[in-house]
């Protein structure tokens, strides 16, 4: 192939890149992509690797900002910002509040559950007609609780939305929790089963789909 002449020029290489880049081979464009490092060296190998289509509620809703708010006397908050003056930061953070009611928070988790179930289908199939060697398995995942506060404020605010955009969760019970993960320690009240979502490791995803896509011609 003569990469000064291909359809499609593609910025970056990873997961999304390699991925777009596979699926334009297959439709018969010719592809190039340009990446400063070797495939998947970013963010592609350094994410946990956990495919999730129950993240679909989005960050933003009603009491979101309060949290960051607070997380800035916290160097060691799951939602840092650490407080500067950043002219375009602030109006970042004003657009951020502003969708933060629950109206627009509906909207985008509609948006969000069709993107996140549509590409896991995709993802799948792709591992599986490839047979891509990544360590792709489809346990779903389990979130654990010991209060009770937390667990009834996801019940609401997560597994409750997961429902009504058909997104299959399971309520257990602390004893049925600490039966099926032994390994926990004792005082669990209870947990959220998320049997549709998977996981793989994505430094070895990233290095099979480079090969792949370079195997159908890509450059």
């Amino acid at each position: 192939m003569d990469a000064s002449r291909s359809d499609v020029l593609i910025l970056g290489g990873g997961v999304i890149g390699l991925a777009c880049a596979y699926f334009l081979l297959k439709s018969g464009a010719t592809v190039r992509i340009l990446e400063q490092g070797n495939p998947g060296c970013g963010s592609s190998h350094g994410n946990c690797g956990t495919i999730t289509p129950s993240h679909a509620p989005p960050l933003a809703m009603p009491g979101t900002l309060g949290v960051a708010l607070r997380s800035m006397l916290r160097a060691d908050a799951p939602l840092y910002l650490n407080p500067r003056f950043d002219g375009p930061r602030f109006r970042w953070l004003l657009g951020f509040a502003r969708h933060c009611n629950w109206r627009d928070f509906e909207h985008a988790a509609h948006a969000r559950s069709a993107i996140l179930q549509h590409s896991r289908r995709l993802l799948a199939e792709l591992v599986r007609n490839e047979r891509f060697d990544c360590e792709f398995g489809e346990e779903g995942e389990l979130y654990v609780y010991r209060t009770d506060k937390a667990l009834h404020a996801d019940q609401r605010h997560h597994a409750d939305v997961l429902d009504r955009l058909g997104i299959a969760v399971e309520r257990w019970h602390g004893d049925d929790v600490e039966a099926r993960e032994p390994a926990l320690k004792p005082g669990v009240v209870g947990g959220l089963f998320h049997p549709g979502d998977a996981r793989l490791r994505p430094d070895r995803y990233a290095a099979e789909l480079a090969d792949r896509v370079q195997a159908m011609g890509g450059g």
